[in-house]
């Protein structure tokens, strides 16, 4: 059996056919899946459980009826998604950073979002957003309100994406060194900047990047030969 990640799938209604891609994904993981980790941004945007939409609900559906278990981790997008949501699709939610073993390796996992220590104004902007006095007020809005912030919030995502250099929105080699080495870590897995790629570090660590879905995903996937990324459209269908 193998282990799969995945990250940055988005999904909403505007993109039907990542939806189909995703549904067609998680069919043919059912096959032979021991584990599957979602490291984040499942949705494009959520507003929390109690307004789960019914393209939501019907991810939940489909991820509880996987054999194998189901981790997730928050994303920048969905970091509203609590225990009724997990719940419902059956998921368990670790940490924003999770250590694990596969392989006789020590396995980091993790968004990605905070290691991108470059960008201060992203940094400050998720450590309000994540305030849980500020999400207690929010919870208190109206529905409509709380779509509102949403699409505002995603917007101005864009817009200083569209604006900083890339060097800004990426990665920071220093603070994954820094926190492979304090993590004793052997390899880190993250999503986030939607840049794909492996990387083997001179001091024999590896990092491995997961992709977005456009509509099929660069996923991460863990068996008897080691670890490699694919195209979630080269998974055999069922």
């Amino acid at each position: 059996m193998a282990e799969y990640f995945l990250a940055d799938i988005h999904l909403s209604a505007e993109r039907p056919d990542i939806t189909a891609a995703f549904r067609a994904t998680l069919a043919a993981l059912a096959r032979d899946a021991g584990t599957v980790y979602i490291l984040g941004d499942l949705f494009d945007y959520y507003l929390g459980d109690d307004l789960a939409s019914p393209l939501q609900q019907g991810i939940a559906a489909a991820l509880a009826a996987l054999p194998c278990p189901v981790y997730y981790q928050h994303g920048n997008r969905d970091f509203l998604l609590g225990d009724t949501y997990a719940c419902a699709a059956n998921m368990h939610i670790l940490p924003e950073r999770h250590r694990l073993s596969l392989g006789g390796k020590t396995v980091l996992i993790e968004h990605g979002d905070l290691l991108c220590t470059d960008d201060h104004g992203y940094q400050r902007l998720r450590r309000i957003l994540r305030c849980r006095c500020l999400q207690r007020l929010y919870y208190r809005l109206p529905a409509r309100w709380r779509l509102a912030i949403a699409e505002k919030l995603r917007g101005q995502s864009r817009k200083r994406t569209r604006r900083k250099a890339s060097r800004i929105t990426d990665t920071n080699p220093a603070t994954i060194r820094r926190i492979l080495q304090a993590q004793q870590a052997d390899i880190l897995i993250h999503g986030h900047t939607h840049r794909p790629a492996v990387h083997p570090l001179d001091d024999g660590t590896t990092v491995y990047v997961l992709g977005d879905w456009h509509p099929h995903g660069q996923i991460l996937c863990h068996d008897a030969d080691g670890f490699r990324l694919i195209d979630s459209a080269s998974l055999p269908p069922l």
